[in-house]
Order: C-alpha cells, then sequence, then structure tokens
C-alpha cells in the first residue's frame, strides 16, 4: 500500500510540474518589432565584442554569440519573409556565417538572398563571392559560369571588372591556380615583347 501511495505521490508532483511548467512556456507573440528589437540587442552585443576584439589580440569572439545573432535573423525571415527588412535579416546572416568561415551556410543564404531579391543593393558584390567561392572553394565550372552570367548583365559594370569576368569566363576550364598561370605566363609574354631587342 506504501508503495502504491508513493507512486501516486510521484505522479501527482511530476503532473504539477508538467503542468506550471506548460503555464510558463506561454508563447509570446511574435512581432516584427520584437524580433527587430532583439536582432539589434544581438548587433550591439556583438558590436561590443568586435571593439574588445580589436582593443585585446588576445580577446576570443563568443562564436554562441554569433549564432544566437544568426537565429534571430532567421527567426525574422522565418515569421516575416514578405517585409522589407527580411533582405536585411539574410544578408546579416550570409555575413555572419562568413564571418564565423562557415562557407558553405554564407554560400546558401546568398542564394535565397539572390534568389528573394534579385534586385538587391550589394547584388554585384554577393555574386562575385558565389563565384569565388565556386572558383576558389569549391571549382564548379557550371557554378562559376552562373555567376559570371549574372554579373555581366549588370549594366553599369566597370569596363576593368567586364575584362576580368569575360577572361575567366575564356578560361572556365581551368582552376584557380591554373588560370593564375596562365596570367603570369601571358604577362611574362607581354614583358618580352616590350622589352628591346
Amino acid at each position: 500500500m506504501k508503495k502504491i501511495i508513493y507512486i501516486f505521490s510521484l505522479l501527482t508532483i511530476f503532473t504539477s510540474c508538467n503542468s506550471n511548467s506548460e503555464d510558463v512556456n506561454v508563447e509570446e507573440e511574435v512581432t516584427i518589432e520584437g524580433l527587430k528589437a532583439s536582432i539589434k540587442e544581438m548587433d550591439d552585443s556583438l558590436k561590443v565584442m568586435m571593439e574588445e576584439a580589436v582593443k585585446s589580440p588576445d580577446y576570443k569572439m563568443n562564436r554562441v554569440a554569433y549564432h544566437e545573432a544568426i537565429n534571430r535573423n532567421k527567426d525574422f525571415y522565418t515569421f516575416f519573409p514578405n517585409d522589407p527588412y527580411a533582405e536585411t535579416a539574410l544578408g546579416k546572416i550570409a555575413g555572419l556565417y562568413l564571418q564565423l568561415d562557415v562557407e558553405e551556410e554564407a554560400v546558401k543564404w546568398r542564394d535565397t538572398l539572390l534568389n528573394n531579391y534579385p534586385n538587391t543593393k550589394d547584388k554585384a558584390g554577393l555574386l562575385e563571392l558565389q563565384m569565388n567561392y565556386y572558383d576558389y572553394n569549391a571549382y564548379n565550372p557550371e557554378k562559376i559560369k552562373y555567376y559570371l552570367d549574372q554579373l555581366l548583365a549588370i549594366e553599369n559594370l566597370s569596363e576593368e571588372k567586364r575584362e576580368q569576368y569575360e577572361f575567366r569566363l575564356k578560361h572556365i576550364d581551368k582552376t584557380f591556380e591554373e588560370l593564375i598561370e596562365l596570367q603570369i605566363t601571358e604577362e611574362l609574354g607581354k614583358v618580352e615583347t616590350e622589352l628591346p631587342q
């Protein structure tokens, strides 16, 4: 009988603890203003950490804080994908992953930003980062061409950039290292032809 009372008491305590925790965990309503405020809070924290890192070379950045900032921006994008700030949130996610040196995630979120906001203000820089990733980190000629075509479609592209992109496109079959060797060989050839005989 004592065992039954003991078990019954434990079940009662367990049940009351669960019902209290459910009352405490009632979710607050998610709002644009609330999420923006939580993002700003993390932005401010990261800014303070960056200032400390500049002052002290031994300062260790808190990677957990970066992931928290990423998650808050992801929450914004998830809950309010049609709000104009969602574009900013996506940019922050990609940038924070880049700072953490988690390139694969940075690439994924830059693509999300470029696909959802094709006229984003940093389009050329984002496309170039994408192209460079597939040139240096994970050589993929199809992806390089994909991003180069988009870069070359930009109307106000400088002539110097256009030449660089066209040169890369012309030699798409070469890895980055092979491309550097080709450029060095071409430069040496130009110097030799310019020297007096």
